[in-house]
């Protein structure tokens, strides 16, 4: 390895001061061609040495990157493989293709990358990925269960496409143990008229897991029936939000990629900015604190701030005990979405139901906590309500990070739902409740409540529409209209399961 050494240079003795390894290591590096050997000359100051070794600037960088790598548990053979590999295989063409990929944005990479989340559905993909693999806008695709990245491998591309389909399924089965079993991947199969649902299995079986780290690669080959045989380096990185594939040419210098995927916080950012909206059953629980203004009559600002943070607060890790995921918070409340999954498509529904049962469990006790700091008769209620529905879910940014959100009817239903509610009571839409599975709609006890005074009582499993409920004139100012016709039932209790019971 031979390099042209200009004006901006590091000393071997600045080298080491900067990056913190011994002489021997910085010699082994140079034996492994890892980094160039050194310019001799004099150096800038008089006295010392009469001839001292000096590095180009970029080399600390190198070092870095090989530190990180260490870290991550990658052997000094396979590091020096793909480093010196690289040396060699760089073309002029190659570097005009690829570019400098540390300054590049998202969606300027030039090689086919895909971010799957852990069912394995696409929820970001590159033009260049769909190009090679797809052949079409796998990103147009509505609903995310048919964005999964192993149905459209058995569904539309390999099979037909690549002559050695059974390698690169093979290649990406291996990604996939780490999240699907194999009862969920011969349940895709089978979703596939033309799935080879014998040979699947025994890829699978075949297939041995790869070791957890955070940066995995492996090489992969394509071999399309028409056009040229092509190799290539396949980079997975896991994150909360799921797993980025990497699909890059052999040629690519490591320490570029390294310079994206280092950068995580960023690169999740630049992904979820992105992430395709998918057509999804969902249930939406949204809560209202009941008489805010009252509160923030009766709090000083400082205090008011942290008794809505704690709300919050406590809301989201309620959401997140219950597998929901949260959205963005409006004035005093909270909104959470529940999303059916292909293991339980209607599991979501009974989850969102007992998610608020225990959150309002949850606000009583906040409430005590508050009235003994404060020895005040104000109640702390937050009044709920539950609808669901099918609706486009996509991600909008914030300033710290990117929320969910959804567009259509079945959210601003679901809050006027909670406008709706009052007391610190629960209210879902029969929707909600008929779409239940038989065993879990047993296990909630749900009704309205009819009379007045004393003669007050619950109708056991009923349902009413809300302009039955409240005068016309109450319906009208309180804005209420747009449920007007909804049917609707309180949800007056809900019992454990056998499992939550031991």
């Amino acid at each position: 390895m031979t390099v042209q050494l200009d004006s901006k240079a590091i000393s071997s003795k600045e080298l080491i001061a900067k990056t913190g390894i011994s002489r021997a290591t910085l010699n082994n590096y140079i034996s492994l061609k890892l980094i160039p050997s050194p310019s001799v000359r004099k150096p800038e100051e008089p006295g010392g040495p009469t001839k001292i070794g000096y590095f180009p600037l970029w080399v600390v960088e190198r070092i870095e990157k090989i530190q990180e790598l260490k870290g991550a548990g990658m052997r000094m053979a396979a590091i020096s493989a793909h480093f010196n590999k690289d040396e060699v295989e760089v073309r002029e063409e190659d570097r005009k293709e690829v570019g400098d990929f540390a300054y590049q944005s998202i969606e300027k990479i030039v090689f086919p990358a895909i971010l799957v989340n852990q069912r394995w559905e696409i929820i970001w993909i590159n033009q260049m990925a769909e190009k090679v693999f797809f052949k079409e806008a796998v990103h147009e695709i509505p609903t995310a269960a048919n964005r999964n990245i192993l149905r459209l491998f058995l569904e539309k591309s390999l099979v037909r496409r690549f002559r050695n389909w059974k390698e690169i399924l093979g290649v990406h089965l291996r990604l996939a143990k780490r999240d699907l079993t194999e009862d969920r991947v011969e349940q895709i199969c089978r979703q596939v008229e033309t799935c080879p649902i014998d040979e699947l299995k025994q890829l699978w079986r075949e297939s041995k897991p790869l070791r957890d780290r955070p940066i995995t690669q492996q090489e992969l080959v394509l071999q399309p029936f028409k056009g040229k045989t092509t190799r290539h380096t396949l980079f997975s990185s896991d994150f909360r939000e799921g797993t980025l594939l990497l699909y890059t040419p052999l040629s690519m210098q490591l320490d570029q990629i390294l310079n994206l995927l280092m950068g995580r916080e960023r690169l999740v950012k630049a992904l979820l900015s992105r992430r395709i909206p998918s057509l999804t059953s969902l249930c939406i629980l949204s809560g209202r604190l009941e008489s805010s203004l009252h509160l923030r009559t009766a709090l000083p600002p400082h205090e008011y701030f942290d008794l809505i943070n704690q709300v919050i607060l406590t809301s989201h890790q309620c959401f997140k005990d219950y597998g929901g995921t949260p959205g963005r918070s409006i004035q005093e409340g909270v909104v959470c979405f529940f999303l059916s999954g292909p293991d339980a498509p209607r599991e979501y529904l009974h989850s969102a139901i007992q998610c608020a049962q225990t959150l309002k469990q949850m606000i009583a006790a906040l409430d005590k906590r508050w009235k003994y700091k404060k020895v005040w008769k104000n109640n702390l209620q937050l009044n709920m309500g539950i609808h669901c529905g099918e609706e486009w879910l996509g991600t909008i940014p914030s300033s710290l990070a990117f929320e969910f959100t959804v567009m259509g009817e079945t959210l601003v239903e679901t809050v006027n739902l909670s406008e709706f509610a009052q007391q610190g009571s629960i209210w879902a839409s029969k929707k909600v409740i008929e779409n239940m599975l038989p065993e879990d709609r047993q296990r909630v006890e749900f009704g309205v409540r009819l009379g007045t005074g004393r003669e007050r009582f619950v109708s056991p499993g009923i349902y009413s529409q809300v302009r039955e409920l409240i005068s016309g004139d109450e319906l009208q100012h309180r804005a209420l209209g747009e449920i007007s016709n909804l049917a609707v039932t309180e949800i007056i209790n809900v019992h454990p399961t056998v499992d939550q019971d031991l």
